[in-house]
Protein backbone atom coordinates (compact mmCIF):
# COMPACT_ATOMS: atom_id res chain seq x y z
CA UNK A 1 0.00 0.00 0.00
CA UNK A 2 0.70 3.34 -1.03
CA UNK A 3 2.57 5.61 1.70
CA UNK A 4 -0.22 8.06 3.06
CA UNK A 5 1.24 11.39 1.95
CA UNK A 6 1.57 9.90 -1.53
CA UNK A 7 -1.80 9.12 -1.16
CA UNK A 8 -2.98 12.28 -0.59
CA UNK A 9 -1.00 13.73 -3.30
CA UNK A 10 -2.24 11.39 -5.74
CA UNK A 11 -5.91 12.71 -4.53
CA UNK A 12 -5.27 16.21 -5.20
CA UNK A 13 -3.66 17.24 -1.97
CA UNK A 14 -6.44 17.08 0.20
CA UNK A 15 -8.52 14.35 1.08
CA UNK A 16 -11.36 13.37 3.72
CA UNK A 17 -10.74 10.68 6.40
CA UNK A 18 -13.48 8.46 5.10
CA UNK A 19 -11.47 8.24 1.60
CA UNK A 20 -8.59 7.44 3.18
CA UNK A 21 -10.36 4.78 4.96
CA UNK A 22 -12.04 3.96 1.84
CA UNK A 23 -8.73 3.24 0.50
CA UNK A 24 -7.64 0.61 3.19
CA UNK A 25 -5.47 2.85 5.28
CA UNK A 26 -6.62 3.09 9.09
CA UNK A 27 -6.71 5.08 11.90
CA UNK A 28 -3.75 3.90 13.60
CA UNK A 29 -2.05 4.53 10.37
CA UNK A 30 -3.04 7.98 9.73
CA UNK A 31 -2.06 8.81 13.65
CA UNK A 32 1.09 7.43 12.89
CA UNK A 33 1.52 9.40 10.10
CA UNK A 34 0.41 12.53 11.80
CA UNK A 35 2.81 11.86 14.50
CA UNK A 36 6.22 12.27 12.20
CA UNK A 37 4.52 15.29 10.22
CA UNK A 38 4.28 13.50 7.10
CA UNK A 39 0.77 14.75 7.28
CA UNK A 40 -1.49 17.27 9.02
CA UNK A 41 -5.54 17.90 10.09
CA UNK A 42 -6.15 20.74 8.10
CA UNK A 43 -9.84 20.98 9.47
CA UNK A 44 -12.12 18.33 11.59
CA UNK A 45 -11.88 15.15 8.86
CA UNK A 46 -9.85 16.45 6.55
CA UNK A 47 -5.98 15.77 6.12
CA UNK A 48 -3.19 16.96 3.53
CA UNK A 49 0.67 17.43 3.47
CA UNK A 50 3.14 19.78 4.42
CA UNK A 51 4.14 21.33 0.65
CA UNK A 52 0.32 21.54 -0.17
CA UNK A 53 -0.67 24.99 -2.02
CA UNK A 54 -0.91 27.55 0.71
CA UNK A 55 -4.04 29.06 -0.72
CA UNK A 56 -5.35 25.60 -0.77
CA UNK A 57 -4.85 24.74 2.81
CA UNK A 58 -6.32 28.33 3.96
CA UNK A 59 -9.86 27.14 1.59
CA UNK A 60 -9.75 24.01 2.81
CA UNK A 61 -9.77 25.05 6.07
CA UNK A 62 -12.36 27.96 6.12
CA UNK A 63 -14.70 24.47 4.47
CA UNK A 64 -14.66 25.14 0.50
CA UNK A 65 -12.73 25.80 -2.48
CA UNK A 66 -10.61 28.34 -3.52
CA UNK A 67 -12.78 31.02 -6.16
CA UNK A 68 -12.27 34.37 -7.97
CA UNK A 69 -9.54 36.01 -7.88
CA UNK A 70 -7.91 33.60 -5.24
CA UNK A 71 -8.47 30.63 -7.52
CA UNK A 72 -7.28 32.38 -10.44
CA UNK A 73 -4.01 33.45 -8.36
CA UNK A 74 -3.73 29.91 -8.06
CA UNK A 75 -3.44 28.94 -11.56
CA UNK A 76 -0.61 30.90 -11.71
CA UNK A 77 -2.52 33.73 -13.82
CA UNK A 78 -1.48 37.41 -13.37
CA UNK A 79 -4.63 39.03 -12.06
CA UNK A 80 -5.50 41.85 -9.51
CA UNK A 81 -3.72 40.94 -6.23
CA UNK A 82 -7.13 40.06 -4.08
CA UNK A 83 -7.00 41.70 -1.01
CA UNK A 84 -9.74 38.80 0.79
CA UNK A 85 -9.27 35.30 0.59
CA UNK A 86 -12.13 34.11 -2.03
CA UNK A 87 -13.95 30.66 -1.01
CA UNK A 88 -16.97 28.75 -1.96
CA UNK A 89 -18.59 26.64 -0.04
CA UNK A 90 -21.97 24.70 -0.68
CA UNK A 91 -25.27 26.40 0.18
CA UNK A 92 -25.38 24.02 3.14
CA UNK A 93 -22.30 24.49 4.52
CA UNK A 94 -21.85 25.14 8.14
CA UNK A 95 -19.32 25.54 10.95
CA UNK A 96 -17.03 27.45 8.77
CA UNK A 97 -13.18 28.14 10.63
CA UNK A 98 -10.75 30.63 10.33
CA UNK A 99 -8.57 30.69 7.12
CA UNK A 100 -5.37 30.33 9.37
CA UNK A 101 -6.50 28.78 12.54
CA UNK A 102 -9.24 25.52 12.25
CA UNK A 103 -9.84 25.91 15.67
CA UNK A 104 -11.63 29.50 15.62
CA UNK A 105 -14.74 30.33 13.94
CA UNK A 106 -15.24 32.56 10.56
CA UNK A 107 -16.27 35.83 11.18
CA UNK A 108 -16.36 39.04 8.72
CA UNK A 109 -12.78 39.80 10.27
CA UNK A 110 -11.57 36.32 9.38
CA UNK A 111 -9.52 37.91 6.17
CA UNK A 112 -12.14 35.60 4.12
CA UNK A 113 -14.79 36.29 1.21
CA UNK A 114 -17.08 33.14 1.40
CA UNK A 115 -19.26 32.78 -2.03
CA UNK A 116 -22.33 30.43 -1.79
CA UNK A 117 -21.54 28.02 -4.46
CA UNK A 118 -24.27 26.20 -7.07
CA UNK A 119 -22.10 25.25 -9.45
CA UNK A 120 -21.49 21.29 -7.92
CA UNK A 121 -18.32 18.97 -7.48
CA UNK A 122 -15.43 19.61 -9.25
CA UNK A 123 -12.74 17.46 -9.81
CA UNK A 124 -10.35 19.54 -7.49
CA UNK A 125 -10.76 19.44 -3.58
CA UNK A 126 -9.32 22.82 -3.35
CA UNK A 127 -10.11 25.01 -5.96
CA UNK A 128 -12.77 25.71 -8.44
CA UNK A 129 -12.15 25.20 -12.05
CA UNK A 130 -10.97 28.62 -14.05
CA UNK A 131 -14.06 28.99 -15.94
CA UNK A 132 -16.37 28.93 -12.32
CA UNK A 133 -13.71 31.22 -10.72
CA UNK A 134 -14.22 34.02 -13.79
CA UNK A 135 -18.44 33.52 -13.24
CA UNK A 136 -17.44 34.43 -9.38
CA UNK A 137 -15.12 37.38 -10.66
CA UNK A 138 -17.86 39.02 -12.95
CA UNK A 139 -20.52 38.66 -10.58
CA UNK A 140 -18.53 40.64 -7.58
CA UNK A 141 -15.62 42.55 -9.20
CA UNK A 142 -15.54 46.08 -10.82
CA UNK A 143 -14.90 46.27 -15.07
CA UNK A 144 -11.31 46.55 -14.93
CA UNK A 145 -10.60 44.04 -12.47
CA UNK A 146 -13.08 41.40 -14.36
CA UNK A 147 -11.65 42.44 -17.51
CA UNK A 148 -8.15 41.92 -16.42
CA UNK A 149 -9.17 38.24 -15.01
CA UNK A 150 -10.91 37.42 -18.43
CA UNK A 151 -8.04 39.23 -20.03
CA UNK A 152 -5.12 37.20 -18.49
CA UNK A 153 -7.39 33.67 -18.71
CA UNK A 154 -7.15 34.04 -22.78
CA UNK A 155 -3.67 35.40 -22.96
CA UNK A 156 -2.25 32.26 -21.05
CA UNK A 157 -5.00 30.03 -22.67
CA UNK A 158 -6.56 28.89 -19.43
CA UNK A 159 -9.92 29.62 -20.94
CA UNK A 160 -11.32 29.53 -24.83
CA UNK A 161 -12.67 32.40 -26.22
CA UNK A 162 -16.17 29.51 -26.58
CA UNK A 163 -15.74 29.05 -23.38
CA UNK A 164 -15.57 32.47 -22.12
CA UNK A 165 -18.82 33.66 -24.49
CA UNK A 166 -20.57 30.29 -22.03
CA UNK A 167 -18.79 32.19 -18.67
CA UNK A 168 -20.18 35.57 -19.85
CA UNK A 169 -23.78 33.75 -21.11
CA UNK A 170 -23.98 32.53 -17.11
CA UNK A 171 -22.91 36.14 -15.71
CA UNK A 172 -25.41 38.75 -14.40
CA UNK A 173 -26.87 41.06 -17.30
CA UNK A 174 -25.15 43.67 -16.10
CA UNK A 175 -21.52 42.52 -16.95
CA UNK A 176 -22.36 41.41 -20.29
CA UNK A 177 -21.15 44.46 -22.10
CA UNK A 178 -17.85 44.01 -20.88
CA UNK A 179 -16.95 40.97 -23.47
CA UNK A 180 -16.49 43.39 -26.02
CA UNK A 181 -13.38 44.71 -23.46
CA UNK A 182 -12.14 41.44 -23.01
CA UNK A 183 -8.29 41.03 -24.74
CA UNK A 184 -5.90 38.36 -25.15
CA UNK A 185 -3.38 40.49 -26.25
CA UNK A 186 -3.31 42.10 -22.37
CA UNK A 187 0.10 40.38 -20.84
CA UNK A 188 -0.56 41.84 -17.46
CA UNK A 189 -3.83 43.59 -15.81
CA UNK A 190 -1.42 46.87 -15.99
CA UNK A 191 -2.09 46.60 -19.73
CA UNK A 192 -5.53 46.26 -19.21
CA UNK A 193 -6.22 49.08 -17.20
CA UNK A 194 -4.58 51.45 -19.13
CA UNK A 195 -6.59 50.44 -21.67
CA UNK A 196 -9.84 50.57 -20.35
CA UNK A 197 -8.92 54.30 -18.67
CA UNK A 198 -7.86 54.92 -22.86
CA UNK A 199 -11.19 54.18 -23.53
CA UNK A 200 -12.72 56.13 -21.43
CA UNK A 201 -10.95 59.39 -22.16
CA UNK A 202 -11.81 58.65 -26.10
CA UNK A 203 -8.12 57.76 -27.05
CA UNK A 204 -7.68 55.12 -29.82
CA UNK A 205 -4.93 52.91 -29.29
CA UNK A 206 -3.34 49.43 -31.16
CA UNK A 207 -2.13 46.72 -28.82
CA UNK A 208 1.32 44.92 -29.27
CA UNK A 209 2.65 46.94 -31.74
CA UNK A 210 5.92 45.53 -33.14
CA UNK A 211 8.85 48.22 -34.98
CA UNK A 212 11.10 47.01 -37.26
CA UNK A 213 14.49 46.52 -36.12
CA UNK A 214 13.38 47.76 -32.18
CA UNK A 215 10.67 45.36 -30.89
CA UNK A 216 7.34 45.25 -29.78
CA UNK A 217 5.42 47.71 -27.55
CA UNK A 218 2.98 48.01 -25.56
CA UNK A 219 0.24 50.43 -27.17
CA UNK A 220 0.84 52.51 -30.21
CA UNK A 221 -0.86 56.06 -29.54
CA UNK A 222 -0.08 58.20 -32.91
CA UNK A 223 2.16 57.64 -35.94
CA UNK A 224 5.28 57.60 -34.07
CA UNK A 225 4.26 57.67 -30.50
CA UNK A 226 4.48 54.85 -28.18
CA UNK A 227 3.27 53.37 -24.95
CA UNK A 228 4.89 50.78 -22.49
CA UNK A 229 3.39 49.92 -18.89
CA UNK A 230 6.46 49.01 -17.13
CA UNK A 231 5.77 46.05 -14.30
CA UNK A 232 7.82 45.36 -11.62
CA UNK A 233 10.15 43.24 -14.09
CA UNK A 234 11.40 46.73 -15.13
CA UNK A 235 13.17 47.30 -12.14
CA UNK A 236 15.90 44.72 -13.27
CA UNK A 237 19.19 46.31 -14.60
CA UNK A 238 18.55 43.68 -17.35
CA UNK A 239 15.09 45.14 -18.16
CA UNK A 240 16.55 48.85 -17.57
CA UNK A 241 19.04 48.78 -20.03
CA UNK A 242 17.24 46.80 -22.72
CA UNK A 243 14.60 49.82 -22.58
CA UNK A 244 17.06 52.37 -23.02
CA UNK A 245 18.74 50.33 -25.84
CA UNK A 246 15.02 50.45 -27.42
CA UNK A 247 14.17 53.80 -26.72
CA UNK A 248 17.58 55.04 -28.39
CA UNK A 249 16.60 53.11 -31.50
CA UNK A 250 13.40 54.19 -31.39
CA UNK A 251 14.52 57.83 -31.42
CA UNK A 252 16.74 56.98 -34.64
CA UNK A 253 13.72 56.40 -36.53
CA UNK A 254 12.40 59.65 -35.53
CA UNK A 255 9.72 58.26 -32.82
CA UNK A 256 8.91 57.85 -29.18
CA UNK A 257 8.17 55.54 -26.17
CA UNK A 258 6.30 57.21 -22.98
CA UNK A 259 7.31 54.61 -19.87
CA UNK A 260 4.24 54.64 -17.12
CA UNK A 261 5.20 52.40 -13.72
CA UNK A 262 2.44 50.60 -12.15
CA UNK A 263 2.70 53.62 -9.23
CA UNK A 264 1.92 56.16 -11.63
CA UNK A 265 -0.64 53.96 -13.43
CA UNK A 266 -2.29 53.27 -10.06
CA UNK A 267 -2.03 56.37 -7.76
CA UNK A 268 -1.26 59.25 -10.24
CA UNK A 269 -3.46 58.80 -13.52
CA UNK A 270 -4.96 62.08 -13.52
CA UNK A 271 -1.36 63.16 -14.62
CA UNK A 272 -0.48 60.22 -16.72
CA UNK A 273 -3.18 61.34 -19.13
CA UNK A 274 -2.29 64.77 -19.46
CA UNK A 275 0.98 63.70 -20.69
CA UNK A 276 -0.61 61.16 -23.02
CA UNK A 277 -2.78 63.78 -24.30
CA UNK A 278 -0.40 66.21 -24.70
CA UNK A 279 2.31 63.80 -26.55
CA UNK A 280 -0.05 62.77 -28.94
CA UNK A 281 -0.98 66.62 -30.17
CA UNK A 282 2.45 66.77 -30.16
CA UNK A 283 3.05 63.91 -32.62
CA UNK A 284 0.29 65.02 -34.63
CA UNK A 285 2.02 68.43 -35.05
CA UNK A 286 5.30 66.97 -35.72
CA UNK A 287 3.83 64.93 -38.32
CA UNK A 288 1.84 67.28 -40.03
CA UNK A 289 5.41 69.24 -40.03
CA UNK A 290 7.54 66.54 -41.68
CA UNK A 291 4.89 66.02 -44.77
CA UNK A 292 5.82 69.67 -45.85
CA UNK A 293 9.66 69.92 -44.17
CA UNK A 294 11.20 65.48 -44.23
CA UNK A 295 13.83 65.54 -42.17
CA UNK A 296 16.90 64.51 -43.74
CA UNK A 297 20.74 63.52 -41.83
CA UNK A 298 23.03 66.49 -41.39
CA UNK A 299 25.62 64.77 -44.20
CA UNK A 300 22.80 64.50 -46.58
CA UNK A 301 22.21 68.39 -45.29
CA UNK A 302 26.21 69.60 -45.97
CA UNK A 303 26.28 67.87 -49.55
CA UNK A 304 23.01 69.90 -50.56
CA UNK A 305 24.64 72.90 -49.55
CA UNK A 306 27.68 72.20 -51.25
CA UNK A 307 26.41 71.24 -54.32
CA UNK A 308 27.01 67.83 -53.97
CA UNK A 309 25.06 65.10 -55.52
CA UNK A 310 23.01 63.21 -53.51
CA UNK A 311 22.56 59.47 -53.14
CA UNK A 312 19.38 58.26 -54.91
Amino acid sequence: MLPVERAIRRGGWFLRRRDLLALGFTDARLKQALGRKRIFRVRHGWYSVPDAPELGIRAVRVGGRLTGLSALESYALPVPRPTTLHVAVRPTASRLRHPADRRVRLTRLSGATVHWDHTGATRSPWRVSVADALLAVLATERRDVAVAACSAALHRRAITGAALDRVFARAPARVTRWRTLVSALDEAHGETYARLWLGDAGIPCEQQVEVSGVGRFDFRLGPRLYLEVDGGQHGEPEGWERDHDRDTELAALGARALHVTYRQLYSAWPAVLAAIERAIADDAALATRRLRHPYRPRAQRKRRRSGAKLPP
